[in-house]
């Protein structure tokens, strides 16, 4: 199934990548980001990136800390 993932706080904006089981955090390594550095919002809600990914649309959202 598709997954468009829309960037907030990146260089690019968005991508739509073909999904079949893997999780969230999975998809993030392969796509060269931190899970830890992020947070993943689907229907506006936050997602554990340790869940397993389905079709649709997701925000990935680039978390600042600082001290």
């Amino acid at each position: 199934m598709k997954l468009k993932i829309v960037f907030v706080g990146f260089d690019k904006k968005e991508e739509i990548l073909e999904v079949n089981g893997q999780k969230y955090s999975e998809i993030l390594e392969s796509l060269g980001i931190n899970p830890e550095t992020v947070v993943i919002v689907k229907d506006g809600l936050p997602v554990p990136t340790d869940e397993v990914a389905e079709g649709g649309e997701v925000k990935v959202v680039r978390v600042i800390s600082g001290g």
